[in-house]
C-alpha cells in the first residue's frame, strides 16, 4: 500500500485510545487529528500520536487532507456524525453499535452511498479464526442441520462504570439501551451471522441491579431465518465477567465458542484451516486465541484500509452491521409490547 490514509479520531476516551494504538501498527494509515471537547484528554491523545487536537468535530472535518474519520463516541451520536463526514467526502469507521435506531442506521448507510464513501463498523469478534472456521463448518454440513443456537453474556459492570464520563452509558438517548446493545452486541452479531440471520424474537428485559434507564438483564427467544430456534441471555449484574458463549446444536453435532475460541466441536471431519478460502485466511490472518484487547481492532482496521486502497467493500459494511442492531431493536420492541417481533434487516451479502 503506497498511499497513506490521513485519519481523524473522534473521541479521546478508552475506545479512542484503542483505535489510536491500533492505527500506529498499520502501514497505510496515519492519525493526523483528534476531536474531543475535553482539552486535556484530547490534547494528550493527539500529542501522543503527533496529531492536531480540535475541540469540535466540525473543525476536524474541515481539514483538507483528512480521508477517514473513526467514531469513538457515544452510540447515539453516530448517525449525525456519519452524515456530516460523508457530506465532506470522508470515509467513516464507527464503533459498535453503528446506530441506536433503525432510522439512524438507514440514514448513515444512505448518506455514505450518496456521497460515494465507505462506511465500516467495528465487529472484530466476527473476524476471528475459530468463528470463521465454524461458519464454514456449518455451511459444509459438518454438524448436520442447525436446529438450536444460543448466545450468553454474563458480565459485571459497577455503578461507577455507568456513572463515569457524564453518565451516558445505560441511557436510551446516547447508549441506545443497556446490556444488550452495548456489552452483548458482538456476541449477538456472531450468533446471527453463524445461524444465517434472525427472523423473529420474543423477549423480556429488566433493570435489576443498577441505577440506569435501560436494562441490565435480558432474555429473548429467537427464530432464525432457517427455521431453527434459540435464545439470547445477557446481564451486567454478574459478580464477575464470564466468557461470552455461543452454542450451536445440529442434527449431527454440537459447537461451543467461548470468547471467540471453540471449546467443543462434535461433528464430522475436523475444524481446520482446510475449511477456509483464500479470502478467509487473509481476513483472519494474525488472529491468535486469547489475543489482547485491541489486537482485533488492528486486524479489522488493516482489512478496512486495504479495502479502501483496493476500492472494494470493507468488513463489516453498514448494511451488514445493521443486522445485529435490528435484532436488538426487535428485542426492545418485543419487551415493550409483549409481542413477537419480526426482523426485517436489509443487508448486503454476508462478509
Amino acid at each position: 500500500m503506497s498511499y497513506i490514509y490521513k485519519v481523524g479520531i473522534v473521541g479521546a476516551g478508552i475506545i479512542g485510545k484503542v483505535h489510536a494504538k491500533a492505527i500506529d501498527g498499520i502501514e497505510g494509515a496515519k492519525i493526523v487529528a483528534v476531536a474531543d471537547p475535553r482539552r486535556e484528554q484530547g490534547e494528550a491523545l493527539a500529542g501522543k500520536h503527533d496529531a492536531r487536537w480540535f475541540r469540535s468535530y466540525t473543525e476536524l472535518l474541515a481539514l483538507p487532507e483528512l480521508d477517514v474519520v473513526i467514531l469513538a463516541t457515544p452510540s447515539g451520536l453516530h448517525p449525525e456524525q456519519t452524515i456530516l463526514a460523508a457530506e465532506t467526502g470522508k470515509h467513516v469507521i464507527t464503533e459498535k453499535p453503528m446506530a441506536i435506531t433503525g432510522d439512524g442506521a438507514t440514514r448513515m448507510i444512505e448518506a455514505a452511498e450518496r456521497a460515494g464513501v465507505r462506511l465500516a463498523v467495528i465487529f472484530q469478534n466476527r473476524l476471528t479464526g475459530d468463528v470463521y472456521r465454524v461458519k464454514r463448518a456449518i455451511e459444509a454440513g459438518l454438524i448436520g442441520k442447525p436446529v438450536l443456537g444460543s448466545a450468553a453474556v454474563y458480565w459485571h459492570r459497577s455503578q461507577d462504570y455507568y456513572d463515569a464520563n457524564g453518565g451516558w452509558r445505560g441511557t436510551w438517548a446516547l447508549d441506545g439501551g443497556g446490556a444488550l446493545i452495548n456489552q452483548s452486541i458482538h456476541t449477538i452479531d456472531v450468533l446471527q451471522w453463524l445461524m444465517g440471520g434472525v427472523a423473529s424474537v420474543q423477549a423480556h428485559i429488566a433493570t435489576l441491579n443498577h441505577n440506569i434507564e435501560a436494562e441490565d438483564a435480558a432474555s429473548a427467544s429467537v427464530r432464525f431465518n432457517s427455521g431453527a430456534v434459540g435464545s439470547i441471555l445477557v446481564t451486567t449484574c454478574a459478580r464477575d465477567d464470564h466468557p461470552t458463549r455461543v452454542e450451536i446444536i445440529g442434527t449431527e453435532g454440537r459447537i461451543c465458542i467461548e470468547n471467540n475460541v471453540v471449546t467443543v466441536f462434535e461433528g464430522e471431519g475436523e475444524l481446520s484451516d482446510a475449511l477456509l478460502t483464500a479470502d478467509d485466511r487473509e481476513t483472519v490472518r494474525g488472529w491468535t486465541p486469547g489475543e489482547a484487547f485491541g489486537e482485533g481492532h488492528r486486524r479489522q482496521l488493516r482489512l478496512i484500509f486495504n479495502a479502501l486502497a483496493a476500492g472494494t467493500i470493507p468488513p463489516v459494511p453498514g448494511r451488514e452491521a445493521r443486522k445485529a442492531v435490528d435484532v436488538i431493536l426487535g428485542i426492545y420492541e418485543s419487551a415493550r409490547t409483549g409481542m413477537r417481533i419480526d426482523i426485517t434487516s436489509s443487508g448486503l451479502e454476508e462478509y
